[in-house]
């Protein structure tokens, strides 16, 4: 058997994982070539090494917007919840108070909205678990098969990828299966899932948050080391800059404000906020081609998931879920009021205050209905990972943790100023930020991160919501309502982890 056939048998071995247990960490068998066959063929022919990992890189960027990512998928039970990593991000927004269901719904999204996907042995938390270790996995296949002192630009570009995407894929785990990491950092964490050759660091049960967020900085930061100087062919592909700008979130959940200050910089280097008529504009948020953007899923009419999408819940034009269908993705109500009159951003969504002239169907939809998310024919609407705003944001915030309350409202001025003319503060407070923070990425991803590690509770029980009256909760900061139990089938198959390891279970009332 030939080198490019044993790592493509390796990499096929990676993409079949359909369960979780000893074998899904297995990393003894996470490459087949040894490390001088490796070297070997990339000093001999470097060029037919990338023809081996590409495919490989490219497979796992589709990966992050598959549909039925568990495998499991089937007419009766078509799991069209299950589009990849903004099933991740909706999920989340769903779980907080920053977003509002018009009805019950079909179910997809449902039990996350009202808080009841905690448990072990529900379909939730398996496929959260799945997901990034299939994604770490993967990633792992990737770097099995570079040599780390390769100096072939475009093979250093492709593992500094997979590291990035490695460390993230531990780092949004760690947060859904423990408390935050700041007071919590000897707490039990997550499994760590590494190569061979990093066998020393790898931890087959539940290492420490500490231990985890070690692994992950470190990879973060190798990956941009590897990704300096690449320029990617699009952004459907990470570079330094977007690896950076993932590296913030990491850092605002571990309070490292200094370095979240010098990495926000350099990730929206180049990049420049929407104008209020580029905000508002049809392809603003579905055009990974839009200026605003660093990093996003392109969806094309090969990869399209259609009514299995994240369109199909959040585009109230849309003959999916959250449009026809009924069940309209709309702003909290007293978050969208907290906007001042003046700001544009309250044009994303339908409210008889705004003035605008609504189409037909728009004039039908519920008040507080989103309109930030627009119709693309045939269901090639692109997906948004990541934009220069939130990179802002997060400049700012760190600024202000700092105790510098007017840089945090220099720099958020550069946001405020394409946003609301009235805005023109010259000091602002970390909660202030936040407020922003909600305002400028609702329906994008970070809401109940952002609640995470902020130790925020929710409220969805007051005058005058319109949240379904069967989820006004008021939830306070840390409970585990907020959270998974390690998944059953983990637990059953594992021999690392025990019943004894298991996350508890929320006793409080969600209503109060």
């Amino acid at each position: 058997m030939n080198i490019t056939k044993k790592f493509l048998l390796s990499a096929f071995a990676c993409l079949t994982l359909t369960s979780c247990g000893d074998e899904f960490f297995d990393i003894e068998n996470a490459g087949v070539a040894t490390k001088d066959e490796i070297d070997a063929i990339e000093k001999s022919n470097p060029d037919a090494l990338i023809k081996v990992v590409e495919p490989l890189v490219l497979g796992l960027n589709n990966y992050l917007h598959q549909y039925d990512t568990q495998g499991t998928a089937t007419a009766t039970n078509p799991n069209h919840n299950d589009f990849g990593l903004m099933s991740i991000y909706h999920l989340g927004d769903v779980m907080n108070d920053d977003l509002a269901f018009e009805t019950r719904g079909n179910g997809f999204f449902t039990f996350d909205y009202t808080l009841e996907y905690w448990g072990e042995g529900y379909v939730r938390s398996f496929f959260y678990w799945n997901f990034f270790y299939t994604v770490i996995n993967q990633a792992n296949d990737i770097i099995v098969k570079i040599s780390a002192d390769t100096e072939n630009e475009t093979l250093r570009a492709y593992l500094g990828a997979a590291y990035t995407l490695r460390g993230l894929g531990h780092f949004y785990l760690a947060q859904m299966f423990q408390q935050t990491y700041v007071g919590n950092e000897q707490a039990p964490g997550v499994p760590i899932v590494l190569t061979p050759a990093e066998s020393e660091d790898a931890v087959a049960g539940r290492a420490p948050l500490e231990k985890v967020y070690a692994q992950i900085c470190k990879d973060f930061k190798t990956g941009m080391t590897l990704l300096e100087g690449w320029n990617r062919p699009n952004k459907t592909m990470i570079d330094e800059q977007v690896a950076a700008g993932l590296y913030t979130r990491v850092c605002l959940v571990m309070n490292n404000w200094d370095e979240a200050i010098t990495y926000a910089r350099l990730a929206r280097e180049g990049y420049s906020v929407y104008t209020p008529e580029q905000l508002l504009a049809d392809n603003a948020f579905n055009n990974i081609n839009a200026s605003e953007w660093l990093w996003g899923a392109d969806i094309t009419a090969e990869t399209t998931t259609a009514f299995a999408s994240f369109f199909s819940f959040m585009c109230s034009y849309e003959a999916g879920y959250g449009g026809e269908v009924g069940n309209y993705q709309k702003m909290d109500a007293k978050l969208y009021d907290s906007m001042s009159p003046t700001d544009v951003r309250k044009k994303l969504f339908k409210h008889s205050s705004t003035g605008v002239k609504y189409t037909e169907q728009e004039a039908k939809f519920p008040e507080y209905t989103n309109i930030k998310f627009k119709k693309v024919p045939n269901w090639e609407a692109d997906y948004v990972y990541m934009r220069a705003s939130e990179m802002i944001l997060t400049e700012a915030e760190a600024l202000a943790h700092k105790g510098d309350g007017g840089g945090a409202a220099r720099v958020l001025k550069e946001l405020m100023t394409e946003r609301d003319p009235s805005w023109n503060k010259a000091s602002v407070t970390v909660d202030e930020v936040y407020q922003q923070r909600r305002l400028e990425l609702w329906g994008e991803g970070f809401s109940l991160f952002d609640h995470l590690r902020l130790k925020k509770g929710i409220d969805r029980n007051y005058a005058g919501s319109n949240h379904l009256s069967s989820a006004r909760y008021t939830i306070d900061a840390g409970s585990w309502y907020f959270l998974y139990q390690i998944p059953l089938r983990e637990l059953d198959n594992s021999d690392a982890i025990s019943a004894a390891d298991q996350n508890p279970a929320p006793t409080e009332s969600k209503v109060k």
